[in-house]
């Protein structure tokens, strides 16, 4: 099985090369005349043909899954659902990036409702700061439907003033993803959509995990969706924008190719086309791996309504019930973790039964949120106090690839994955991390999967990969007396291995002066509850 979780050994350099070939979006071209677009191939067979091969009987009730850890395998699938739709796709995002990705899904997503497909698109509001015309150029076609979850009515001028004015409101934020097809196939996990998610960016990669998912779960998660898209918080784009500009599609045209021209001749772009997962969905070959037991637990999109402290809405308790019934093993996958003092008497408890645990997550090096590694960097004593197995990832692994493939440039990794490992028999995966925003503040969708086959092959990729060369491995302890002026002083300490030999750092590795600052910094203000 060609695939693994994070960095992956067999296809380090797939990953490094295709992000060679990355580019930021172009500016809005002054057209008059529309480009043109390339035509779409229209679907020989309902998307149902392409999705039928299990490793066992799909029988009633149950769910399937194939996973999608590489970003090539994640935006080739995602297409290959786009363009085989024939009825409906609902699409729920927290971040829709307008880049060649971003542009590239547009592009796909537009097509799709030329030829009669209804397309009902729901973006959080968060990250639509100047992609106003992005946004009304797909509202304005009679076949799109286009919301925002929990907008903010000022646009432009003062917009950030109003989120820190109304920070109970609008600090409160739909961080769900799911792509849904014909009713058929879902894609969910932790990819938003834009170039850093797919490969697509020359400066950073973020490791994520997605699955497509046919059966049972593919219902549930529509009427997810649809609780969603009916809430009082999801409000037309129309109300909020103007989606009445004439020239905006014909902007649009040349903006989206433009995009696809560049995908079209990038090293990533020739990975998408030609990989072999796109073949096996052609061909109808993809196995889906059935699972024993599927449950999907979301937020009620009520929680960005009420109060943070209210469960009435939250998923948090069914989170907590899953780590109460680890035997064994418990791996945690989390790039933004901060974990509750609950969480942390949680462990506490499993250590004493026995149980093995280790989480792994962002260096202060690696991280996209700084402010994040300042609330957790706390918990890096009680956690290792504990026994717990606690690794953090090194942005520069792809770095030592540069001499061995003489590339001029490769990208610095950021960890974006959300996986949870219960034993050798369950997985949690969706997009929830574990941190006081995802408790408390953001709504959450995780879908907890019995399947042993599928847990025991994709943790024993994560073990793997799990090397002191791509992680550093913390412990708490007593400095040398030269680190702090021959003063005792006991701290965090990052072990890792570079050039072969084992490198121990006393502070975060890496991680640059204005990092270290301002995690610092967040340590001593009281806004943990808010990361």
């Amino acid at each position: 099985m060609q695939r693994e979780i994070g960095v992956l050994k067999t296809t380090l350099f797939t990953l490094a090369a295709a992000l060679l070939a990355g580019c930021a979006p172009a500016p809005h071209p002054q057209q008059t005349k529309a480009c043109d677009l390339p035509a779409i191939q229209k679907p020989k067979q309902p998307l149902r043909h392409y999705l039928q091969k299990t490793d066992r009987p799909l029988t009633a009730g149950k769910s399937a899954f194939y996973p999608l850890p590489l970003p090539k395998d994640a935006l080739a699938t995602r297409l290959f659902l786009i363009d085989h739709a024939t009825e409906n796709l609902d699409v729920q995002y927290y971040i829709y990036e307008t880049d060649t990705i971003g542009h590239l899904i547009a592009y796909h997503l537009y097509m799709a409702a030329e030829r009669g497909v209804k397309v009902r698109i729901l973006l959080d509001d968060i990250s639509t700061t100047g992609k106003d015309k992005a946004i009304a150029t797909l509202a304005q076609h009679p076949n799109i439907e286009l919301k925002l979850f929990n907008p903010n009515r000022l646009r432009k001028s003062f917009r950030n003033l109003a989120l820190l004015l109304d920070v109970n409101r609008l600090g409160k934020r739909m961080h769900n993803k799911a792509l849904i097809a014909d009713h058929i196939a879902a894609i969910i996990g932790g990819r938003n959509i834009g170039d850093v998610y797919y490969a697509s960016s020359e400066e950073t990669l973020f490791l994520d995990y997605d699955v497509i998912t046919i059966g049972r779960l593919v219902p549930q998660l529509e009427k997810a969706f649809s609780l969603y898209w009916n809430s009082e918080v999801s409000v037309d784009a129309g109300e909020v924008i103007d989606i009445n500009d004439k020239n905006s599609p014909v902007r649009a045209s040349c903006i989206l190719e433009n995009s696809i021209e560049r995908f079209k001749h990038s090293i990533i772009g020739h990975e998408v086309y030609h990989n072999s997962i796109l073949k096996k969905l052609q061909q109808g070959s993809l196995t889906f791996t059935v699972a024993k037991r599927t449950d999907l637990f979301y937020d009620h999109p009520q929680k960005v309504l009420t109060d943070e402290n209210n469960n009435t809405y939250h998923i948090s308790t069914q989170v907590d019930e899953a780590l109460k019934k680890v035997e064994r093993e418990l791996i945690i996958i989390s790039p933004y973790f901060i974990p509750s003092d609950k969480i942390l008497a949680r462990f506490k408890h499993l250590r004493q039964k026995g149980v093995d645990i280790t989480v792994i997550t962002n260096s202060l090096a690696s991280t996209d949120v700084f402010p994040v590694y300042g609330g957790y960097v706390d918990s890096i004593k009680p956690l290792v106090a504990m026994g717990v197995h606690l690794y953090e990832l090194k942005p520069s692994v792809l770095k030592r690839l540069k001499k061995q493939k003489g590339l001029d440039h490769v990208p610095a990794l950021s960890l974006h994955t959300k996986l949870i490992f219960a034993d050798d028999s369950r997985m949690v995966i969706g997009s929830a991390n574990i941190d006081p925003r995802s408790e408390k503040l953001n709504t959450e969708l995780v879908v907890f999967v019995s399947c042993k086959k599928l847990a025991k092959e994709e943790k024993a990729l994560v073990k793997q990969v799990l090397k002191q060369e791509n992680f550093y491995k913390l412990s708490y302890g007593l400095y040398p007396k030269s680190v702090y002026n021959d003063t005792a002083f006991y701290g965090p300490i990052w072990k890792t291995k570079e050039k072969g030999k084992t490198k121990i750092y006393y502070g975060p590795p890496h991680s640059g002066f204005w990092k270290r600052i301002g995690a610092d910094l967040i340590r001593l203000l009281p806004v943990k509850g808010y990361l």
